[in-house]
């Protein structure tokens, strides 16, 4: 007996060393990629401390804060480690008896070759990450896109179907994405040649679908030192583009931020003529429903601010990350990622699933950095709430901006949102609604998931945004595509846009 478990003993050694250098490999990654924003966020802090010192009951609370993240992470490494070893401490023993006993099913030295493949795997994501690269979002260089107009902050691309039997559509209204400043464009077009894009669900459909494209703030001074008054007026040109090349009024389709960014905007009046429709997707209309981020200790503004080699200060896309993944600390510690990137991968999704890979990408690579008057503007949504005449806690061209003139302005609402939202729960997206419900201009519309995933699995057939569905609160619904396909029919003119 002892002479025939020799060799699986030395298999069990080898893979165990396997298993342990992978797990390291795998750690030293995630911790690199977790602290490396808070290296930056104390360069940052410590440069803005020198300059406008916080007040003791700023410090105070920023402790506070620190010290509840600091207990949420231990509590979380010691729940997802004890689960982790529990469930694979089972199959560890039920592998030895196999093995001891002579009974079928899997041996102790498979069950540790296996876990060696699968931390292996785990240790070695970022290929699988940077393979998704040519094939996540907007490639704008290729002919899928086409560039129609240009201001001095964004770029507007056509979204061309990829469904080549697909025609644009001329008796249909036109429809302008505006993504999130923050979560970057990309997300809108998460993995377009595998039916997993929400940009791509509107163009396929025949709807003329643009995307409205923020210009490199990098590169771009005009960008550096935006304001929501540039958004606000360089909007209402692109729009007046669209309506002019056909001839109907634009629908605006915000997602999060843009999405509020787009409400602010039809609200000024200024978009009047060229824009009667809003599609909200998963916006927060009234940020402090919000507990993940209204919870968050109030520095100064230029805590978030870095210095570019011109002389501007940007909001530095880096901390803002950080500042998002600190409100789900719960699943982002390097262990507890490292943990669930290798119970994906035992259940044989993570090596093959490009989904995954291109959400890690998203979520690591897609930092992209604010100006500071947007920023400002995004923060003080989230701090101050909607009053309760329905007057939003930010102003336009200096005038008030009420939910409830949205009516009077004769604006469709089509509002989504997610049940399972942390980030932006359902009644932070539904904030606004008592005010404009008796209009009935307004469709709210639950999906089922959390923020992004109507982004990232458009065609759920749970919720498919082409299509009609009961939604979770028992409701018979439409999605947003279907919503732009009925909403602004006319009678059919020759040939495609």
């Amino acid at each position: 007996m002892d002479a025939q478990m020799q060799p699986s003993s030395q298999d069990v050694t080898t893979s165990m060393w396997r298993y342990g250098m992978s797990l390291w490999r795998a750690l030293d990654r995630e911790r690199l990629e977790f602290f490396d924003p808070f290296r930056i966020a104390a360069q940052i802090g410590f440069r803005a401390a020198r300059h406008h010192p916080p007040s003791a009951e700023t410090s105070w609370h920023l402790m506070q804060y620190n010290a509840g993240l600091l207990n949420r992470a231990w509590l979380a490494n010691q729940e997802q480690l004890t689960s982790y070893a529990l469930e694979e401490g089972a199959k560890g023993w039920n592998a030895w008896f196999n093995t001891l006993l002579g009974t079928p099913g899997e041996t102790i030295e498979q069950f540790a070759e296996r876990q060696a493949d699968v931390m292996d795997a785990v240790a070695n994501f970022n290929r699988q990450i940077e393979r998704v690269r040519d094939d996540f979002g907007f490639q704008f260089r290729s002919a899928d896109y086409k560039l129609v107009h240009e201001t001095s902050c964004f770029l507007m691309y056509q979204v061309v179907p990829l469904d080549k039997s697909v025609k644009v559509r001329r008796d249909l209204k036109p429809m302008l994405l505006v993504p999130p400043y923050m979560l970057g464009v990309h997300i809108l077009a998460f993995l377009p040649h595998e039916k997993k894009s929400y940009a791509h669900a509107f163009a396929d459909a025949g709807i003329p679908t643009y995307v409205r494209v923020v210009k490199d703030i990098w590169e771009n001074e005009k960008v550096q030192t935006m304001t929501p008054e540039d958004d606000c007026l360089q909007t209402r040109e692109l729009c007046a583009v669209l309506m002019e090349k056909h001839g109907q009024k634009v629908t605006l389709n915000g997602t999060c931020q843009g999405g509020y960014i787009s409400l602010m905007n039809i609200l000024s009046g200024r978009l009047r003529n060229v824009c009667d429709t809003l599609i909200s997707n998963v916006t927060p209309v009234d940020g402090t429903f919000s507990a993940a981020i209204s919870n968050v200790p109030r520095m100064g503004h230029d805590f978030v601010l870095s210095q570019l080699p011109n002389g501007n200060f940007v909001a530095n896309g880096y901390l803002l990350s950080l500042g998002m993944r600190l409100t789900a600390l719960d699943h982002e510690t390097p262990l507890v990622q490292v943990l669930n990137q290798a119970r994906l991968e035992e259940r044989g999704g993570l090596a093959q699933s490009r989904s995954t890979a291109a959400l890690f990408r998203w979520l690591r690579k897609e930092r992209v950095h604010l100006p500071p008057a947007i920023a400002e503007m995004s923060s003080i949504t989230f701090e101050q709430p909607v009053a309760a005449d329905g007057t939003l806690p930010v102003r336009l061209f200096g005038q008030p901006l009420m939910i409830g003139d949205l009516a009077a302005l004769n604006i469709r609402w089509y509002q989504d949102y997610a049940v399972k939202d942390d980030l932006v729960t359902p009644a932070c997206a539904t904030a606004g609604n008592r005010l404009v419900e008796a209009s009935g201009l307004l469709e709210s519309v639950p999906f089922p998931g959390g923020h992004v995933a109507i982004l990232t699995s458009p065609y759920n057939p749970k919720a498919p945004v082409n299509g009609r569905f009961v939604a979770p609160n028992g409701c018979v619904s439409r999605g947003p595509v279907l919503f732009q396909l009925e909403i602004g029919e006319r009678p059919k003119l020759n040939g495609p846009a």
